[in-house]
């Protein structure tokens, strides 16, 4: 190894593909800690290998007021194997702890949470923390006075290449139920405002409030309800908008308004829109940048009857889980308030038994 020059050296070290392998590697010696702190090093291993998900937090479907805790307490489930303990990751650390927040979005290793303490207030308080350092920051007022939760954006690239940190995010809400309004606040500075031409979106002048439909691939997107087929979605890197428009093969206005049709994110890292239409399981990918079209389907039926202890008739599905690769639903029978619950992995469209009640959207 002495014999290695450092660009060789760098070259060797960008093929740890463990992350914590990597932290040993700088713990050897001071010239190996040199080559893994060079802000070019860093560049480059992150262009190579993707961070590793510690878990994820849920925000269980608990009514309000259960046990005498408002709102929707955020759990945190941690990745198998575990790359870190849970109790690393809870949010006991925040004002009235974890049963008093509940999270709206994740970004990099930071989270944006919602206080449900607010009992109907206007405006609840949001905050911005980094479970693992156990930091956080409360977000001043907005000046708009109606809006959505904030999604988390990127601030600007630092020194070795982060976008996103405690002190270098953006935080951006809808002013009303518009996407043509924004707020945007900085980290370190102050809240302002961004106005949208609909017009370049293909959004008309008379649609009613998107529907948020999901999250993938660090974007978020929301569907227009007004006949158009129209997909907005809102880049976390940049925070630009974009749209993109829906096979017209679906009544999409319907089965949106009927909450069995969703966004995830597939094996590939790409966005998939799973929807279910008459007892069929359909999944969407996007073909370029403008359209999306129909990729795969399976009949629910077919698909749970093979497994053990789930009933051949039932009334319909719903849509209770999703994750990257996956898609948890739920079989309903009718006259019987028990569900069976099951997985079906995007890739292979196969059908797998789930555990019950796993909780809403999760947020890596």
């Amino acid at each position: 190894m002495d014999a290695m020059n450092d660009d060789t050296l760098g070259l060797v070290l960008e093929r740890v593909d463990s992350h914590v392998s990597l932290v040993r590697a700088a713990a050897v010696c001071r010239r190996w800690r040199r080559a893994v702190a060079d802000a070019g090093f860093l560049r480059r291993y992150r262009s190579l290998h993707a961070p590793p998900a510690a878990g994820y937090y849920h925000n269980p479907t608990a009514p309000w007021g259960v046990d005498g805790k408002l709102g929707y307490s955020s759990v945190f489930v941690p990745s198998s194997p575990p790359i870190v303990g849970a109790r690393h990751l809870s949010l006991d650390f925040l004002p009235g702890g974890a049963e008093s927040w509940s999270v709206c979005d994740s970004r990099g290793s930071l989270l944006v949470l919602m206080d449900t303490r607010y009992n109907g207030q206007a405006f609840p308080d949001f905050a911005v923390c980094e479970p693992l350092t156990q930091r956080y920051d409360m977000i001043p007022p907005r000046p708009s006075s109606s809006i959505w939760a904030p999604l988390l954006l990127d601030g600007e690239a630092d020194e070795v290449g982060s976008r996103i940190s405690m002190s270098n995010f953006r935080l951006l809400c809808m002013n009303g139920v518009t996407l043509t309004s924004t707020s945007i606040f900085t980290a370190g500075s102050s809240w302002s405002e961004k106005n949208i031409d609909p017009m370049a979106l293909g959004i008309g002048p008379d649609f009613r409030p998107p529907a948020i439909l999901g999250r993938a691939s660090g974007s978020w997107y929301f569907y227009i309800r007004d006949g158009s087929r129209t997909l907005i979605g809102l880049d976390g890197s940049t925070g630009v908008f974009s749209s993109s428009v829906l096979p017209a093969i679906e009544n999409w206005d319907v089965h949106i308004q009927s909450f069995n049709c969703i966004l995830t994110e597939g094996c590939d890292g790409n966005p998939r829109i799973v929807a279910l239409f008459d007892g069929t399981m359909k999944v969407f990918s996007r073909l370029d940048s403008t359209e999306w079209a129909l990729e795969k389907m399976i009949q629910l039926s077919e698909a749970t009857c093979s497994l053990s202890g789930y009933p051949s008739s039932f009334v319909g599905h719903n849509i209770s889980t999703i994750g990257v690769g996956f898609v948890i639903l739920s079989q309903r029978v009718f006259g019987i308030a028990e569900q069976w619950p099951f997985s079906v992995n995007l890739e292979t469209m196969e059908a797998s038994p789930a555990a019950n009640n796993v909780g809403q959207i999760a947020y890596q």
